[in-house]
């Protein structure tokens, strides 16, 4: 049955950010999984989606090195209502690396006037750092995010957008 779990390949990398699952299928990158979410099982999945996972977890390791500002993958959106997926791709495009986008922006040029129902699509992303959920904050600071926040400042320092936290004196 295409789409079934035998036909997902599913690795696990160890990041400087933590645990991070890359599953993929024949069709794309299928759903990255945060730290904060806890491991998923890996799988071999057939030959095709293997492929696709090894590419997908070597550009997310080039990603949080620091070497890779975007990505070249093929997503599988299966599972994701068109909606939502509309206003997914329209945050890659309008938030490239280094730079950020408010929930209002994104939701005014998605057609979305509520910025909350932007932040709903933004926690059920299933492919952050890919589709760069964490490049989407609120008018008045960070806001959330489904990795915690901690791994949004991390992120949004590596790409630039933050200086990095100094430590608290002691």
């Amino acid at each position: 049955m295409p789409g079934s779990e035998r036909e997902l390949a599913t690795v696990v990398l160890p990041t400087p950010v933590g645990s991070v699952g890359v599953t993929a299928s024949a069709r794309g990158l299928h759903r990255v999984t945060l730290p904060a979410h806890g491991a998923p099982a890996p799988g071999a999945g057939s030959p095709a989606a293997a492929a696709v996972v090894s590419d997908a977890a070597r550009q997310l390791e080039q990603y949080l090195d620091g070497s890779r500002t975007s990505f070249e993958l093929e997503l599988d959106w299966n599972g994701v209502h068109e909606r939502h997926r509309r206003v997914l791709e329209l945050l890659v495009t309008s938030a490239p690396f280094g730079r950020t986008i408010t929930y209002g922006e994104l939701g005014r040029l998605a057609g979305e006037p509520d910025p909350r129902e932007v932040g709903s699509m933004m926690a059920r992303n299933p492919l952050p750092l890919v589709v760069p959920c964490h490049r989407v904050v609120a008018s008045d600071g960070l806001g959330g995010y489904g990795g915690g926040i901690e791994l949004k400042r991390r992120l949004l320092e590596l790409e630039g957008v933050l200086p990095p936290q100094l430590p608290l004196a002691s």
